[in-house]
């Protein structure tokens, strides 16, 4: 799951461009046609900045379910909001504009081959691009390796390797293990940030909710 975080802070129009290139080439670079713009609501496109660069006429056919040719490789630009694009099967490439932290991580859910993401506040973007150790356009966002003690990177591989990772924590069985793991440390005097934890599990194949779950658990021990 490729991740592309562009810095970005407030109505500014120059990342916009930039933005849809960038969506453009990873269709190219994967095959798929269409490029789903992904902004906060459905039917405000028009009246936003994304579509005030688009132009009127544009962003009217998108909100009304047109897919728009873009570019000259033969891909289109269609638009939902976070709300639908939550009911579609399978979404490939998303370009993400200004939605909010706990959205981001709904989309995070959806598990695209390639989301690109343009924040509105760019704390919400480098918290996201930490988590993912995403590539970022621009300036480079700090701190993106995951700092945790060997013996819990150790102990989070063992857990992985038994618990479901289709339904996280769900199963009382996987998370009783879990709270095992994380005992197990605490009494070796292990010291651990849960936020950490969090970002480890993303990495290595957790949806973003359970991973968050796994964070909220492990934060009980340490």
């Amino acid at each position: 799951m490729k991740r592309i975080h562009i810095p970005n802070m407030g109505p500014d129009k120059s990342k916009i461009p930039t933005a849809i290139a960038i969506g453009i080439r990873e269709c190219k670079n994967v095959g798929i046609s269409d490029l789903i713009l992904i902004t906060p609501l459905k039917n405000n496109l028009d009246s936003i900045v994304v579509g005030e660069f688009l132009g009127g006429d544009v962003s009217k056919r998108l909100m009304k379910g047109e897919k728009i040719p873009i570019g000259n490789g033969g891909a289109s630009i269609s638009h939902h909001s976070v709300s639908t694009i939550l009911k579609c099967a399978a979404p490939k490439i998303g370009l993400v504009f200004y939605v909010s932290s706990e959205d981001i991580k709904k989309l995070d859910d959806l598990m695209f081959e390639c989301m690109i993401f343009v924040p509105w506040l760019d704390k919400d973007g480098e918290e996201w691009s930490q988590k993912w150790n995403a590539e970022t356009h621009g300036e480079p966002t700090f701190n993106s390796e995951i700092d945790l003690p060997s013996e819990v990177t150790t102990a989070l591989l063992n857990l992985r390797a038994c618990v479901n990772l289709s339904t996280g924590l769900a199963h009382p069985s996987d998370k009783k293990h879990a709270k095992h793991k994380f005992s197990e440390l605490r009494a070796a005097g292990i010291k651990w940030n849960p936020l950490e934890v969090e970002k480890w599990a993303v990495r290595n194949g957790w949806k973003a909710s359970y991973a968050k779950e796994l964070s909220k658990l492990s934060s009980r021990y340490t």
